[in-house]
């Protein structure tokens, strides 16, 4: 047998191409991670959104309380309401007196400055008044209501930051 002069005539071509399916395995992981980033971020979005209406529908109730010059009691039904989107009920609904004062202020943003004056004058308009609320009433309760899902995300975090860990000891 003699060789050919050309050296490309002894390369025998393969008679079909190598199939592209299946894609390698990279591809798989980089369409999983793909797909896995899309529904998270659509949770995240969807979950904001959820939040932001909570904060809108509970500004307008306020606005209609303010306008119907309503009582310091169903001010603080609408800010309970507000609470029991955030926490569980288990958590909110009991709480009363100087105990709900005290959750009022610990999710102030204004911590120097305390919420609907001080806790005596609080008890007192809440459950032995039925008076009306001041347009100073209002305005806290806004700011109130504008600070607190950031006030939730801060009062968690510090209380994930003093939990033990889990399998140690502290001493």
């Amino acid at each position: 047998m003699s060789t050919p002069s050309n050296p490309f005539e002894q390369i025998i071509i393969p008679a079909d191409a190598p199939s592209a399916w299946p894609p390698a395995p990279i591809y798989w992981l980089i369409l999983t991670v793909t797909i896995a980033v899309i529904v998270l971020a659509i949770i995240l979005i969807k979950r904001n959104i959820n939040k932001q209406r909570i904060v809108k529908q509970a500004l307008t109730s306020l606005n209609q309380l303010q306008e119907s010059n309503a009582s310091f009691a169903q001010l603080n039904q609408l800010l309970k309401g507000v609470c029991l989107h955030y926490y569980p009920r288990e958590h909110v609904a009991s709480i009363t007196g100087q105990a709900w004062f005290t959750f009022l202020q610990a999710h102030n943003s204004q911590q120097n400055t305390p919420l609907f004056n001080d806790q005596k004058e609080f008890c007192r308009r809440l459950y032995k008044d039925n008076s009306a609320c001041t347009d100073n009433d209002f305005s806290s309760a806004k700011k109130w209501i504008k600070s607190f899902p950031s006030q939730v995300k801060a009062h968690q975090k510090s209380t994930l930051g003093n939990q033990p860990s889990a399998g140690k000891a502290h001493v």
